[in-house]
């Protein structure tokens, strides 16, 4: 009996010592997230242009909405019909929705079929998508160039689309192809027998079965642009630039003209809203999504 006591309390110890391991590693975790956020937030509302002045919790003697009004009203040309960061915000929501619905439709087009059908050449395209994955996008950065210069693109964000949806559809193929290969191939059979077509199979059978992974591929696809900075910056010019570009150039010294951090962390503030809610929104997607993936890729 005594030694059962004695194991009993030896486990009832260790178990409260790893949950207050937890705790605390959790703890440490959330404040090592939050603490940056906390004093985006608070540079974001306080008056000045150093970051050395600004506290970590809002200063109610210091506060202002001076970086707000500058990035809604300030415009470099007078022909403007809004200020830079609208019209930086605009254009890359406008990449930003054509990328996800161009990546969405392509990769689950390409996933179904490679999941569904058997023909020449299948393994080996799948070996070349694999490969492709692992050149870093900064290697075809020249190539990429010339290219849009040859066709008259450069300066236009739309055309960056192009080049998103194309480095995606490798990745984002094996994630849907995977997930795909989960669903029954005797859901097909029955609504062929049924007189479906194979069109029909996809978009009334395959495509609501698919929608946790289509929803974490349609979050990805949404990101990408709005963080990018590296294409944006040799593609476009500053009359064209995206959201990244002014962030980058607000928080440049080499400018000084529109050098200011304070007005960059009101700026980030802005751009982290529509990412959350979208995160938000798809969250049960998301976390879906990536097991189905992990599990059947």
């Amino acid at each position: 009996m005594a030694k059962n006591k004695t194991a009993i309390s030896s486990y009832v110890v260790k178990e409260r010592l790893q949950q207050i391991f937890l705790y605390v590693w959790l703890s440490l975790a959330c404040i090592i997230v939050l603490v940056p956020i906390l004093w985006m937030v608070s540079a974001s509302f306080t008056e000045g242009r150093l970051l050395q002045n600004v506290p970590l919790l809002p200063d109610p003697e210091k506060f202002s909405l001076e970086h707000f009004k500058y990035l809604f009203t300030y415009k470099s040309s007078t022909d403007a019909i809004a200020s830079d960061f609208i019209l930086s915000f605009l254009r890359t929501l406008s990449v930003a929705v054509i990328t996800t619905v161009g990546i969405v439709i392509i990769s689950a087009m390409t996933g179904y079929v490679f999941s569904r059908f058997r023909f020449a050449g299948k393994k080996q395209f799948l070996l070349i998508m694999m490969l492709l994955q692992m050149f870093p996008s900064f290697m075809g950065m020249l190539a990429l160039f010339m290219m849009f210069r040859s066709f008259g693109w450069l300066n236009n964000p739309l055309y960056l689309s192009l080049i998103y949806i194309a480095g995606s559809i490798p990745t984002n193929t094996y994630l849907l192809r995977g997930y795909l290969r989960g669903i029954p191939m005797s859901i097909d059979e029955a609504a062929t027998i049924d007189g479906a077509t194979q069109t029909q199979i996809f978009i009334k059978l395959i495509l609501p079965l698919s929608k946790p992974m289509i929803g974490f591929v349609a979050v990805s696809a949404f990101m990408s642009p709005w963080m990018d900075y590296m294409l944006p910056q040799q593609l476009l010019n500053m009359k064209n630039q995206t959201v990244a570009l002014y962030l980058f150039r607000l928080n440049d010294p080499l400018t000084p003209v529109y050098y200011n951090p304070l007005n960059f962390m009101a700026g980030a503030l802005i751009l982290a809203i529509p990412i959350t809610i979208v995160l938000m929104c798809m969250q049960k997607y998301i976390v879906y999504g990536m097991a189905a993936g992990a599990e059947k890729g």
